[in-house]
């Protein structure tokens, strides 16, 4: 009978030994360090694309939008201010319409003037007409002749038919436009950059401006986040995100713009030429 439990005692005695339970929780660890360096691979890859993604988004929407705009300002409007140039403004044109005839020194002055209009009505926004602006100055400073607010339009809302602008007073026009264009155009809009974002200001008004040359905020102004992440904007150095050149009989006005984007690691920039093809 003892013969008989032997064989039992040693099948039951069967198991691991310390060196292959040592040895498969070596291969175990190995084996999870692996999977877990894979996984921290694969989500801060994730994480990057994810990053850039979203700068790129913000890139061209801030781009875009800034190109769709400052291609239908009116002509010469188009400039730098505050410090290190951190905005670009510019006057948008709500419509332009051909006039019959001014009133032009040494001609009696007025206070209507007739156009040939679209049919589509004004923004409720627009106060003024601009004919022939030649430069910044006359455009910011309002210049009598250039600029002026008008307080009614009769359109009749027909091409054949002509419209009619009345102005609270006479006036009298600095010159005709070569081309007896009329534009009707909306306060100024600027995007500047600001602690590292880029915000559009609307509804300031004419030479309304702070002490830092940045907008005056108002209770009509309107001032919108459009893009965060911007890191070469610094007060105290010479990096200007914007840059304008006048238009010349060679090539119209233009707009640079040269924004770089920085987020985790990640880093986009846009150096963007905005071309302004309106003619005064």
């Amino acid at each position: 009978s003892g013969e008989l439990l032997m064989p039992k005692l040693r099948r039951y005695q069967q198991g691991f030994t310390l060196v292959e339970l040592i040895t498969v929780i070596v291969i175990l660890g190995v084996l999870a360090s692996s999977i877990t360096s894979f996984l921290r691979f694969g989500t801060k890859s994730y994480t990057d694309a994810a990053d850039r993604e979203a700068l790129i988004s913000t890139a061209r929407f801030v781009v875009e939008r800034l190109n769709r705009e400052v291609r239908h300002a009116l002509p010469n409007s188009i400039r730098t201010i505050g410090d290190n140039n951190q905005c670009l403004e510019f006057v948008p044109i709500d419509k332009s319409a051909i006039y019959l005839d001014i009133p032009v020194a040494p001609e009696t002055p007025s206070n209507s003037v007739e156009v040939v209009m679209l049919e589509d009505p004004l923004n409720t926004s627009t106060e003024y007409v601009a004919i022939y602006a030649l430069n910044s100055d006359d455009i910011y400073n309002t210049a009598p002749g250039v600029i002026e607010a008008f307080s009614s339009v009769n359109n009749t809302g027909d091409k054949q038919t002509p419209s009619t602008i009345t102005f609270a007073s006479n006036i009298l026009f600095s010159a005709e436009s070569p081309t007896n264009r009329l534009y009707f155009i909306e306060s100024p809009v600027s995007y500047c950059i600001e602690s590292n974002s880029v915000f559009r200001y609307q509804g300031y008004g004419f030479g309304n401006y702070a002490s830092n040359g940045l907008p005056n905020v108002g209770t009509t102004t309107a001032r919108v986040l459009m893009a965060e992440h911007i890191a070469n904007y610094s007060t105290s150095g010479n990096v200007a995100p914007f840059s304008t050149f006048p238009a010349t009989l060679q090539r119209n006005g233009l707009a640079l713009t040269r924004l770089k984007f920085v987020r985790n690691l990640e880093e986009v920039v846009f150096n963007n030429e905005i071309q302004v093809p309106n003619v005064p």
